[in-house]
């Protein structure tokens, strides 16, 4: 057995040098080709743009021919470059055509070079992949339409919950604008926004999918969703002289604080929730007249008009 494993190690360890070897002895070296692109990005495209880079350096001046092939060999792009070259690194862009100028299929490609003076074959083991399909937005979902971005913890984005038909980059449509990408490039996940220096209020959001190689896909329709720190159910309310009033409100906010000024004498009071307050009952003065109710949540006020009258 050991014997066994010693010849193995020796085969391994001969293989490697036999590569070495050719490695060292090969006529190209350098070499940089594109693994990804798409012949049709419109959007952000990678580096290398609408064309693939194929990059190499020859040892010493040769007559060149470069093809393209596709993954069973057939040459899809012949003679995109045929010429004497120096033995300096050179670099040469094919746009994903074939030689009739028509798009290739989406798959696997690479490149050959032909080496006249040598008569010598080399087909580069780099693979290309074209990609000209845009992804799909194949399901969305928005959490937290209304949100406040406090900084509490609770409800501070809305989240646009997305499945994408592959790993692709996620791009947001505020307003019809479109943001820089997200950092995540997986076909499942969640974009997080939370409406940084815009306005309180209601604003449109629109989802789509940009993959690797630059391709973006349609947008989704548009999702409302609302910025909002402290909103009262009604800008104006009317009550009776010593009733009570019950107040809607809509925040995140588990303690809120109130003011009612006015005529009367002036209330100043808070309340606290288990859970985000939804309500809270004021006791109207005895005073008839027009009070102003503020309430403040982390800083953020709402303000409504209350008419007392008698009863």
């Amino acid at each position: 057995m050991f014997v066994i494993c010693l010849l193995a190690a020796t085969a391994v360890a001969f293989a490697v040098t036999e590569n070495l070897k050719l490695d060292e002895s090969s006529p190209i070296s350098r070499t940089r080709i594109t693994a990804l692109f798409s012949p049709v990005c419109k959007a952000a495209c990678p580096a290398s743009g609408r064309s693939a880079l194929i990059g190499f350096r020859l040892r010493r001046e040769e007559d060149i021919r470069l093809d393209i092939v596709d993954s069973n060999g057939n040459v899809v792009r012949g003679s995109l470059v045929s010429q004497v070259l120096p033995a300096v690194f050179r670099e040469f862009a094919w746009d994903g055509r074939d030689a009739s100028g028509r798009l290739v299929p989406d798959g696997i490609y690479r490149a050959k070079i032909t080496l006249a003076d040598e008569g010598r074959t080399i087909t580069f083991p780099d693979e290309i992949r074209v990609d000209a399909t845009s992804p799909t937005v194949e399901d969305v979902k928005v959490k937290h339409a209304v949100f406040s971005p406090d900084g509490d913890g609770r409800a501070d984005h809305a989240s646009l919950v997305y499945r994408f038909s592959e790993p692709a980059y996620p791009v947001l449509y505020v307003d019809g604008h479109a943001l820089p990408h997200g950092r995540n490039k997986r076909s499942v996940g969640a974009y997080p926004w939370y409406g940084k220096g815009l306005r309180l209020g209601t604003h449109r959001l629109a989802l789509a999918a940009q993959d690797l190689a630059g391709n973006l896909g349609t947008s989704t329709r548009e999702f409302t969703v609302q910025i909002r720190y402290v909103a009262l159910g009604q800008r104006r309310y009317r009550a009776l002289a010593g009733h009570r009033l019950r107040i809607r409100v809509s925040t995140d906010a588990t303690e809120l604080r109130y003011v009612l000024a006015g005529p009367g004498p002036r209330i100043a009071s808070s309340v606290r929730a288990k859970r985000a307050v939804r309500s809270f009952v004021l006791r109207v003065p005895l005073t008839p007249g027009r009070y102003r109710l503020t309430v403040t949540v982390h800083g953020r006020s709402a303000r409504a008009l209350v008419l007392v009258r008698l009863g």
